[in-house]
């Protein structure tokens, strides 16, 4: 009889190794992802694979790196090198870079450090290499001028929002106030702040990421990439070795180096005006552009089909044991989908077949969180004043002046950074994270169910909240019976 198993690879390795006398010392990742790979092709046990790559020094090293050199990298057979994952600890990397350039392969895992719950005031930020000299002099200048706004505006922040719920009778403790004050004060905070970060993934997205950072016309991007190979080639020195990680340079056929400035009009009343540019403010704004024709009756269809009803879908309209469903039944279905998974809260996979895409208009600093939700398409502009600019809650008279003072500067040299020849990419470093960009958001139904559960609720910063609030309220216009199912908790901020 043959009985089921179920191990650690590690562990089948430890027991092949301990019986050849041998105490395995190397990182195991590369000798993981062989073993998967011969699975293909190969009838024999876990136990008798490993038994032919480990030897009397451990993993046979040649035999791993031809076998990858031959199979994995050759024929592009990339799903063998997603059964090893590492991490990698990034100190000292731009606000920038982090979320715009390296948190986007959507099969990994990031995090980073947090703006809500530690001061920023120390100013540690970086300074692009392609700027000259008389550029660099505007530039140090108007971030260095963004921190000690920070600086200023964080106590009277403190003060109001102590002052506010002391009024509207909210008992809370220093900390959360301290927590909220982070969140208001971080709007000004620059672009260029230096932050750290945590990234967990296979080779692959590695390889994809060092393929993507090399090829931009950005520094420390490039510098980034050289270094972050040089480290995994410690651990994957097959996969990541230097001459399968380079740069794409057809890419750069397709960027557009605009250097015109075309502030967008959204009739703001509060408008910075720098030279002949009027900049306005513009708070978190969502259009949905485009939907799933049919979305509700394709999610019944496919969810009555999975699960072995008698269903049927012609000209749009689902059929249930030969009977058109009614509005009523429609309703009950798509309720029962939405409420599938009782243990994790989430809806049953049929809810991925409506898809809404979305034109929005978001501040930096809270499209950093939103795209951090992998499952969904985000494609973003630079961040740039010509998309206007948030203003946080919570800021006194004082404080709003001192703001905007602070936007102004960085909006003028800005201005002046653009004018002088420097590219948008790399002006974009000394905006505060308040500057708007232009982000495409597209997603299914399943995902803004998670999207709207976890960026609603009281404890998610309301910049975002705002923002999901509104894909919700859009997603009901075009299909109630979905948007109903939605778990926004959206309540207004103050």
């Amino acid at each position: 009889m043959v009985e089921r198993k179920i191990q650690i690879m590690d562990d089948i390795a430890k027991e092949v190794a301990a019986q050849k006398g041998v105490k395995i010392e190397q990182e195991m990742g590369e000798a993981h992802c062989m073993v998967a790979g011969r699975l293909s092709q190969s009838a024999k046990p876990f136990k008798e694979i490993l038994d032919e790559i480990i030897g009397e020094n451990g993993f046979n090293k040649e035999k791993v790196a031809d076998f990858h050199k031959r199979v994995t990298i050759a024929w592009g057979h990339h799903s063998i090198e997603q059964h090893s994952t590492t991490t990698l600890a990034f100190e000292n990397i731009s606000i920038l870079s982090t979320n715009k350039y390296f948190e986007n392969k959507r099969l990994s895992a990031y995090l980073e450090r947090s703006t809500r719950y530690q001061d920023f005031s120390k100013p540690t930020y970086y300074t692009p290499k392609e700027l000259n000299e008389e550029q660099k002099k505007i530039y140090k200048e108007a971030v260095e001028n963004l921190f000690t706004a920070y600086s200023k505006i964080l106590p009277l922040i403190i003060s109001e929002i102590a002052e506010n719920y002391k009024q509207r009778g909210i008992v809370t403790d220093e900390k959360n106030i301290k927590k909220k004050a982070f969140d208001c004060a971080r709007y000004i905070l620059p672009a260029s702040a230096y932050t750290n970060f945590a990234m967990s993934a296979n080779p692959q997205q590695f390889r994809s990421l060092i393929h993507d950072l090399l090829t931009e016309d950005n520094a420390e991007l490039r510098e980034s990439a050289i270094e972050m190979q040089k480290e995994l080639q410690k651990e994957y020195p097959s996969l990541l070795a230097e001459e399968f990680c380079v740069a794409d340079p057809t890419r750069k056929t397709h960027k557009n180096d605009n250097k015109k400035i075309k502030p967008i009009t959204f009739e703001g009343k509060e408008k910075i005006i720098v030279d002949e540019f009027e900049f306005e403010n513009i708070q978190p704004t969502v259009k949905l552009i485009n939907s799933t024709q049919n979305a509700e009756e394709l999610v019944i269809y496919e969810y009555l089909i999975k699960e072995g009803f008698d269903a049927t879908y012609t000209n749009g309209k689902v059929t249930l044991n030969g009977k058109k469903i009614s509005f009523e039944e429609k309703e009950k279905l798509i309720e029962k989908i939405f409420s599938y998974n009782t243990i994790e809260k989430k809806p049953h996979r049929a809810a991925e077949n409506a898809h809404y895409w979305f034109e929005t208009i978001v501040d930096f600093g809270a499209g950093r969180d939103l795209h951090r939700n992998r499952m969904l398409t985000w494609i973003d502009s630079v961040i740039s004043p010509e998309y206007g600019y948030a203003i946080p809650y919570y800021l006194t008279e004082e404080a709003k002046k001192e703001y905007i003072l602070a936007l102004t500067k960085s909006f003028e040299s800005w201005v002046k950074l653009v004018k002088s020849g420097a590219q948008k990419e790399i002006a974009q470093y000394l905006l505060p994270l308040a500057t708007n960009y232009k982000v495409f958001y597209n997603l299914n139904a399943k995902e803004a169910h998670h999207v709207a559960k976890t960026r609603t609720s009281r404890a998610a910063h309301y910049s975002y909240r705002e923002y999901v609030h509104q894909m919700v309220e859009e997603i009901k216009k075009i299909n109630p019976t979905i948007g109903k199912q939605m778990p926004d908790q959206y309540e207004k901020e103050c």
